[in-house]
């Protein structure tokens, strides 16, 4: 069957990625330590794992910080797999695998350069395709490495983390592994994470140690669309929003941890989270299915192009092929009538004299929503309560 690849909205989406995979927090922690917590038969959520777990993905943009962090800390072996991109093969992921006690560490990187076109391919199965393929050869460098190196998956603890395109791809590879049921324990902490999969049993109680954070205000974790039927396997725990108990207060507290840690001011959406759910209502009504974005066409200037045309030359230019169409581009998309609400809010708080400029790019409420750091001031601002809460009972 002909390859789909995903829709406008990822595809634009995509501007979120690209800047999110250039710049990482380089702040330090006193100790690494992850592991798979449980209260008798249950998973227990830990909010220490999920800091550390943060604090890893923030770093897993320099091969060379991230080796010396864990090295620091009591991990040997470290390697690295498809993380310089020798191979020019978009349908992968970037990973650490990294080991200490018991416990197999895997982290995920999120995007790089010609993964940008893996985050548009959604396929035509029950999984996002591309994620899905950079599943596979994480699989497969987690079964070679644990043979390499002895490992008894039996007496063995597996955890994964990652963010963004890492997150999804560490939330479907983490699931595969429980379906084997090969390792002792799986677990998973995710941040920002897509959708991934259209599988009903995703939220069934086998993959209750599979935990994903997203935050209301970030586009990224609520595409592919879930009027497509598409989710995430586990559990997701949403960050605050406007209709969180006492939420004006953990606002604010979140924002001063941000600025605190940043030395800048949150760029946010004027509603909130409301305007997200706004783009995302508009899309479902846009496209009720997949297919109105492979076979609808739109008019740009002279010419006729689908969306997946559309969808591909955003690839090219998040991919760093011909930067210099970057601003061209968005600035013609705004224009096109079909296009121009996303367009507006993907650049939303910046003027069009500036959709040029990379920097600006980078502080526009859409990125600043989706970087690592406002998940750490969320995080530094929550107390363990407010995830205990929200972990399913099953």
């Amino acid at each position: 069957m002909k390859k789909r690849f995903i829709s406008l909205f990822i595809a634009t989406a995509a501007i979120i990625s690209a800047c999110c995979g250039i710049f990482y927090v380089q702040n330090q922690a006193t100790e690494t330590a992850v592991y798979t917590e449980k209260d008798g038969e249950s998973f227990s959520f830990s909010l220490d794992i999920a800091k550390k777990s943060l604090r890893l993905c923030s770093l897993a943009g320099y091969a060379a910080s991230i080796s010396a962090r864990l090295e620091n800390v009591g991990f040997c072996d470290v390697e690295f797999f498809q993380y310089e991109n020798m191979n020019k093969s978009d349908n992968k992921a970037g990973l650490v695998l990294a080991f200490k006690g018991e416990t197999l560490l895997a982290v995920i990187r999120g995007t790089k350069d010609e993964e940008w076109y893996s985050n548009f391919y959604i396929g035509d199965g029950s999984e996002h395709a591309g994620f899905s393929k950079a599943a596979d050869l994480v699989i497969k460098n987690i079964e070679d490495y644990s043979a390499r190196h002895s490992l008894d998956p039996k007496n063995t603890t597996l955890f994964l983390t990652g963010h963004s395109r890492g997150a999804a791809v560490a939330n479907l590879t983490a699931a595969r592994f429980i379906d084997k049921k090969g390792f002792k324990d799986i677990s998973a902490y995710t941040f920002a994470c897509p959708n991934t999969t259209m599988l009903e049993k995703a939220q069934s109680k086998d993959y209750e140690s599979i935990i994903n954070i997203i935050n209301p205000q970030d586009f990224i974790c609520y595409i592919p669309l879930p009027q497509w039927g598409y989710t995430r396997y586990g559990q997701s725990i949403e960050l605050p929003d406007f209709d969180t108990d006492n939420f004006d207060t953990l606002y604010n507290n979140m924002k001063k941890s941000y600025r605190a840690d940043t030395a800048s001011e949150l760029k946010d959406f004027p509603h909130k989270s409301k305007d997200v759910e706004s783009i995302i209502s508009y899309l479902s009504i846009l496209a009720p299915t997949p297919e109105d974005y492979y076979e609808k066409e739109i008019a740009v200037g002279g010419f006729r192009l689908t969306m997946q045309d559309y969808m591909m030359k955003l690839a090219a230019v998040m991919s760093g092929e011909n930067p210099l169409l970057h601003g061209l581009f968005m600035l013609s998309c705004k224009a096109i009538p079909e296009v121009c609400p996303i367009t507006e809010f993907v650049f939303s708080g910046i003027k069009e004299s500036q959709i040029m400029s990379d920097p600006t790019l980078t502080k526009t409420p859409v990125v600043v929503n989706h970087m690592h750091e406002a998940y750490f001031a969320w995080l530094n601002t929550l107390e363990e309560g407010y995830f205990s809460a929200r972990i399913n009972n099953y």
